[in-house]
């Protein structure tokens, strides 16, 4: 590792009830040789928190056709917690969920990430969704670090620098969607959707198990109440996409 290089500490977001998730995890980092630690996620099903008061519910019927279960405020208030624990100790974080799976050459990914946190601000390691993107540097002959034109949703395992964190943090005053799609909300925040590319890390998708930090469950349909504002924020949010693709637009995508 490079000496410019900010080793990442990896933090995996675990509820306290999940301990076969913990025994789990901890089978899977021990045998890297990283040093790790588990984060007591907050428990969306349990007492109110108060970070759930950021929530609007009528705005996130308005812009995004339902509201905020209680797994996926959880799931926000965990990450913003770690958010504020990134800047407050002024050290990048690695953090992982507890329903993933590790591909060969993670520990490999996780130097070549710890060398260009600093610059990069926030670098995916996982992804839910295949979406065009460009090649923002080529590393060798098996990595790359991309930028995504379109956020790839997930928040499975993703390395994050204090000043990215800050960003997220100032742009989160009010919730009106998942932690994720905030994560992806690039021209909002100005924290560019950055991957180490092939994935170092498969997501809920691609394991047996789904992480019981969201909790989710399949979806009533989108409301129909407030659908003219609803393609006016939409239509807002593909104009402050492109915007901010622009620069980006003349490169090759895959």
């Amino acid at each position: 590792m490079k000496r410019d290089a900010v080793p990442l500490e990896v933090v995996v977001v675990n509820l306290e009830r999940s301990w076969e998730r913990r025994q789990q995890m901890t089978a899977l980092l021990t045998p890297l040789g990283l040093s790790f630690s588990f984060f007591q996620a907050v428990d969306g099903k349990a007492a109110h928190h108060p970070l759930f008061d950021r929530a609007d519910q009528k705005l996130a019927e308005i812009r995004r056709g339902f509201t905020l279960n209680p797994g996926e405020l959880g799931c926000f208030a965990s990450h913003y917690l770690l958010w504020q624990r990134c800047v407050q100790d002024n050290r990048p974080l690695l953090i992982f969920e507890d329903d993933v799976a590790i591909n060969d050459g993670f520990l490999e990914a996780y130097r070549l990430a710890s060398e260009r946190i600093s610059r990069c601000g926030l670098i995916r390691f996982s992804g839910h969704k295949e979406r065009a993107y460009t090649l923002q540097e080529t590393i060798d002959d098996q990595w790359s670090i991309v930028r995504f034109f379109k956020g790839p949703h997930g928040t499975s395992c993703y390395a994050v620098s204090p000043k990215a964190a800050a960003r997220l943090i100032a742009t989160a005053s009010v919730w009106f969607e998942p932690v994720d799609c905030h994560l992806d909300r690039f021209w909002t925040h100005g924290v560019n959707s950055l991957a180490i590319f092939p994935y170092p890390v498969r997501h809920a998708a691609d394991t047996e198990e789904q992480s019981e930090i969201w909790q989710g469950t399949k979806r009533a349909p989108k409301s129909r109440r407030f659908r003219r504002w609803r393609a006016l924020y939409r239509a807002r949010d593909d104009v402050g996409r492109f915007l901010a693709n622009l620069p980006y637009s003349w490169r090759k995508s895959f």
